[in-house]
């Protein structure tokens, strides 16, 4: 009888969560290079390549060096895009100095001589954030116009000015 209670309260008990994975899962993440160098302790793995590839789902990030930053199990936390960046997804594509993308928020940060166009439309900025999941697009200290037609520039938020 006690035997049986024991094992009655043991397959009733709550069973430990299994650990949440470090990054959510989502598209396959696949990179084309060159040439590789594997850094154990660090944790990092150097890509070259004319160019180096990441494909995340239907966006494209090359560039000549890519650098991946994984966790302990080996997990991408981070990768780092240099040298001729470009992201393309669709009909936008974004150009830049240094691209990181974080995988645990699906994020493509772009800084440096930012250019993003879409369609007919071309604006420019200092930092780009693109949120791959919400497809949402986020320019910040922006310099530049929106441009509708070549050399036709539309007013984008300008201070003071009159619609």
């Amino acid at each position: 009888m006690w035997t049986a209670l024991v094992l009655a309260a043991a397959l009733h008990a709550p069973q430990p969560a299994a650990p949440a994975p470090a990054v959510p899962p989502g598209p396959p993440i696949r990179v084309q290079y060159d040439a590789a160098e594997y850094l154990d302790r660090e944790h990092r793995t150097v890509m070259t390549g004319k160019p180096v590839v990441l494909t995340r789902g239907d966006a494209v990030l090359d560039c000549r060096t890519l650098t991946f930053e994984n966790d302990e199990r080996g997990e991408l936390q981070r990768a780092t895009c240099e040298g001729d960046v470009k992201l393309t997804r669709g009909d936008r594509v974004v150009t830049c100095r240094t691209a990181v993308y974080e995988a645990a928020a699906a994020r493509v940060t772009c800084r440096g001589e930012v250019t993003i166009v879409d369609g007919r439309s071309t604006m420019t900025a200092e930092e780009l954030a693109y949120d791959l999941d919400e497809n949402r697009v986020t320019l910040t200290r922006g310099k530049g116009s929106l441009y509708e037609e070549p050399g036709r520039a539309l007013p984008v938020g300008r201070r003071g000015a009159k619609p």
